[in-house]
């Protein structure tokens, strides 16, 4: 057999005994999910098998839930610890007052927030009534470039305003892998949007990894590693939570002032609100006067009005969720600023110097310079329904109180 021949049969016997290996493995093992540990135990990095995804997300889905805050906010939460807590974003229940939990069958509750972490914007719930839905386990180690889900609730609102997405929206699922971490965050790849705050991001076996916090562009995502959680749960009830203050309320709309004249021009205000129960408010704006009201004929008027005020108030909550409505009730100061000229018809008597019936009235027109302003007390009412702003408001002019004024505004707030 010549050299070629015997290279040529070497190579053939080769290649047919690797297609035999690749097509009965010795060793070959169906990868299966770990074992369930314990909450807080640490482990190694689980193996994934092909069909991770469709597996978590039904099986951790019964105890993801949607959190709908009473001005009509939205985030989500899971069910942490026991059978009776909650867990999910700080930002997501700030306003201190009860929020709606539902579960994915349609079951809704109330819950109160009982522990909380400012500096790692997390909190945890208590439901008014205990759930079936198992408590989600924590996975204190993940490694970078290991798979991760997201599940919540992305612009889970947008089904009641489009018929097309009923249905949809609710509880989705997204996956992507851990991009970076460090003790505060891990990031993520995993599409996060508004309405996901405060959910689970899940390993492949479903163990929570970090609760859903920040979306900082389209692909980038960040959530709180889930051992600061863990750390929370010895807080639960030993405090009560009342709420923050967060900046709230910023309005553009039209304003009017009534007193001597008759001022009419924009505005723009915002709030800086504590516990959704008191509010302090700024208002700017630039108005303009009409005629008056004075008995004397206004040829000409040309008056600047600028005015701010600041007001503390207090708000009272009348329909919560799906249509929140506000009523505050506020006292403060009114400042105005008026600077411009009007010119007045007014008669007179001619020539100088002349007596009785040799005296001719003559009409002529006066110029003047109006400079004016001045602060007053304020007390007013605001009525917040929906996204609309409605206020009515009387400053108090305590020399002369015929020179009052009554300030209205209508504007849109967001």
């Amino acid at each position: 057999m010549s050299r070629r021949a015997a290279s040529a049969l070497a190579v053939a016997l080769l290649l047919l005994v690797t297609d035999a290996s690749a097509q009965h493995p010795a060793d070959a093992e169906p990868a299966q999910l770990p074992r369930a540990r314990a909450p807080g135990e640490d482990a190694e990095q689980p193996r994934c098998e092909q069909a991770f995804i469709e597996h978590v997300y039904k099986a951790t889905k019964p105890s993801v839930v949607r959190i709908t805050r009473p001005d009509g906010g939205l985030g989500t939460g899971f069910v942490f610890h026991s059978n009776r807590h909650i867990a999910t974003a700080l930002h997501v229940v700030d306003l201190g007052r009860d929020v709606r939990v539902e579960f994915p069958g349609g079951k809704q509750t109330t819950a109160e927030v009982v522990a909380w972490d400012d500096e790692h914007d997390l909190a945890i719930l208590e439901l008014a009534e205990p759930t079936d839905a198992p408590p989600l386990l924590p996975r204190t180690s993940i490694a970078i470039g290991a798979p991760i889900l997201a599940i919540g609730n992305p612009y889970g609102d947008l089904p009641r305003f489009s018929r097309e997405l009923e249905g949809l929206l609710n509880f989705s699922v997204s996956q992507g892998i851990v991009s970076a971490k460090t003790d505060a965050l891990i990031q993520t790849d995993a599409v996060l949007s508004p309405g996901n705050s405060g959910g689970p991001m899940l390993s492949c076996d479903g163990h929570v990894v970090a609760v859903a916090d920040k979306l900082l562009e389209a692909r980038i995502g960040f959530g709180v590693p889930v051992v600061h959680l863990t750390n929370l749960v010895a807080q639960i009830g030993t405090r009560k939570f009342l709420g923050q203050w967060t900046g709230r309320d910023s309005s553009i709309g039209i304003a009017w002032n009534i007193d001597t004249a008759t001022y009419f021009g924009p505005y723009i205000g915002g709030s800086l609100v504590g516990f959704d129960r008191v509010s302090v408010t700024t208002r700017l704006g630039i108005l303009f006067a009409g005629k008056g009201t004075t008995d004397e004929p206004i040829v000409d008027r040309s008056v600047r009005r600028i005015f701010g005020e600041l007001v503390l108030g207090y708000r009272v909550l009348l329909f919560p969720y799906a249509f929140p409505t506000y009523l505050t009730f506020g006292v403060g100061v009114l400042g105005t600023f008026d600077r411009g000229t009007e010119t007045r018809l007014g008669a007179s008597l001619g020539p100088a110097g002349c007596v009785g019936a040799t005296c001719v009235a003559t009409l002529s027109a006066k110029s003047s310079d109006i400079r004016g302003g001045g602060v007053e007390p304020l007390a007013n009412v605001v009525l917040h329904l929906g996204g609309l702003e409605g206020s009515y408001g009387y400053a108090l002019d305590v020399l002369n109180p015929e020179y009052s004024t009554h300030r209205v505004l209508v504007g849109l707030s967001f």
